[in-house]
């Protein structure tokens, strides 16, 4: 009886699968608010879409409803040489589509996309150009916390997505990197009046596997199943591959980038204690006098104190941060963000501050 029940599964199984294979990777950390950017090629092919997106995880929260939907979209239909579509899709899926007129084609060459977020619109930008500002209830509606995602499926919807052809498979989307910048609205160095700041940078050299995860799941409208071996790293790219059940994983050209890589200018090494309940000890090596900035901010991207903001030595210095604020209060048990940068580089590392 058990092993019926076994194969009238695995028979099942194999009947309700799609007939295609895609692939998705996400963050393991979800995010509220800032700007977050991507260089990428998008994949060609009618019916086929290719994206770069942030998603409020309600399943992983135990909620089944969409009330709790909060989505913000680049996606790029493979049926256009030169468009991209942005949407907002908030409770109940209410979405808000656009299509925006590119003068390049985004399947042929890499291009650098992004979207800010915040309390009071959210913006889409194609090479530093803005493309769309949205500040109407949409944005209003868009506060729950969302993880970064990209992936590459096939669209049921004709009308939408184009008529689809087996024949165009494989099809490739590549992404370069991924950035991620706070909103620290009016303090930092970046984006819309400077309000956003870097935090982290993912030239994807390999997996992280503390940062990102790959995705095994699919949806109504979605002729693909999300499988691990449709994610690849490879020569410095993250590649999502739709294919067919049998050629899975990539199997296009040969890639290359270059190898050669930035000067180090400057290192931050791990600050200790770490917990600490008093002061923390921040060592910063220069191989040359340089201006830096270095920096605390809370994990809301709020500016806590400058430890230093000038000309530094070459060599070795120790900085120490006393657990106060740029106005002498004490800062609060939690999780702080150290920043250290450069007129070309920048690291970032994690203290937490326990009482």
């Amino acid at each position: 009886m058990i092993m019926r029940f076994l194969l009238f599964g695995f028979i099942t199984a194999m009947l309700l699968a799609k007939p295609y294979r895609g692939g998705e990777l996400r963050t393991i950390e979800s995010f509220q608010y800032g700007r977050f950017e991507v260089r990428m090629k998008s994949a060609p092919g009618s019916g086929v879409i290719s994206s770069f997106f942030t998603f409020h995880d309600y399943w992983s929260e135990g909620h089944t409803s969409s009330v709790y939907w909060n989505e913000i979209d680049l996606e790029w239909l493979g049926r256009y040489d030169d468009k991209v579509h942005t949407n907002l899709i908030i409770h109940d899926q209410w979405g808000l589509p656009d299509l925006s007129d590119l003068t390049f084609n985004p399947n042929e060459d890499f291009h650098t996309y992004a979207f800010e977020w915040t309390s009071e619109y959210i913006a889409f930008f194609v090479d530093d150009q803005l493309i769309r500002w949205v500040d109407n209830f949409y944005a209003d509606s868009m506060y729950r916390e969302q993880k970064i995602m990209m992936n590459i499926w096939q669209s049921t919807s004709v009308e939408w997505a184009g008529s689809f052809s087996a024949n165009t498979l494989p099809t490739y989307a590549f992404y370069d990197w991924v950035k991620y910048y706070l909103w620290v609205d009016g303090t930092g160095n970046a984006g819309t009046n400077n309000d956003f700041i870097l935090l982290w940078e993912d030239n994807f050299d390999s997996w992280d596997t503390n940062r990102w995860e790959k995705a095994t799941h699919t949806w109504d409208g979605n002729n693909a199943d999300f499988i691990h071996d449709n994610v690849v790293f490879m020569s410095g790219y993250m590649i999502l591959c739709l294919t067919t059940p049998s050629a899975t994983g990539y199997n296009g050209d040969p890639l290359s980038v270059s190898d050669i890589e930035l000067p180090q200018t400057f290192q931050m090494h791990n600050a200790y204690p770490n917990p600490f309940n008093r002061d923390v000890v921040i060592p910063i090596s220069l191989n040359h006098a340089q201006s830096i900035n270095l920096s605390i901010y809370n994990t809301q991207g709020k500016l806590i104190n400058t430890l230093v903001k000038g000309s530094i030595n070459a060599g070795k210095t120790l900085f120490t941060w006393n657990g106060l604020t740029d106005k002498g209060l004490a800062a609060t048990t939690g999780v702080y963000l150290v920043r250290l940068a450069s007129a070309d580089h920048f690291k970032t590392q994690k203290i937490i501050l326990l009482k």
